[in-house]
């Protein structure tokens, strides 16, 4: 027999078993790929599950919010009002009805004038200013 026909060449033997383990890992980093592509496909379709929930709720709260000032402007008719007051509660318009004007006259020492002309002012803008700003409409789009 000859020597030369039983020899098996090695390097060949190298080459494949790497090209093997390469197309393995190949394989597996696209499977991990695809994965992820199809775990962020899930959490998206998530995510606009509950967008479209917080849409629904927000046309919900305005629609609500426009039958209430609806209500509230029913409400706060002088009409209704009076013959609420006049069907529910016994009122009855009074005859006597009068307007009384009243002068304020102040008696202070200038010095206590001085120091109280400016402090009222203020004091009476900061509360207008504090009761305009809790009495505006609040929204979200604000």
């Amino acid at each position: 027999m000859n020597s030369h026909t039983l020899e098996l060449p090695c390097a060949n033997d190298i080459r494949t078993g790497g090209r093997g383990t390469t197309w393995i890992l190949l394989c597996g980093a696209i499977v991990v790929l695809l994965m992820g592509l199809v775990a962020l496909r899930l959490y998206s379709l998530n995510l606009e599950y509950q967008l479209a929930d917080i849409q629904r709720q927000i046309v919900l709260r305005e629609e609500e919010q426009s039958r209430l000032e609806k209500d509230l402007a029913g409400l706060l008719n002088p009409t209704r009002v009076y013959s609420y007051a006049r069907s529910e509660l016994g009122m009855k318009a009074s005859a006597n009805m009068g307007l009384v004007k009243v002068a304020a006259i102040r008696k202070d020492s200038p010095v206590d004038h001085e120091e109280n002309r400016a402090g009222p002012g203020v004091i009476r803008k900061a509360l207008v200013w504090l009761a305009d700003s809790v009495s505006r409409k609040a929204s979200a789009r604000q």
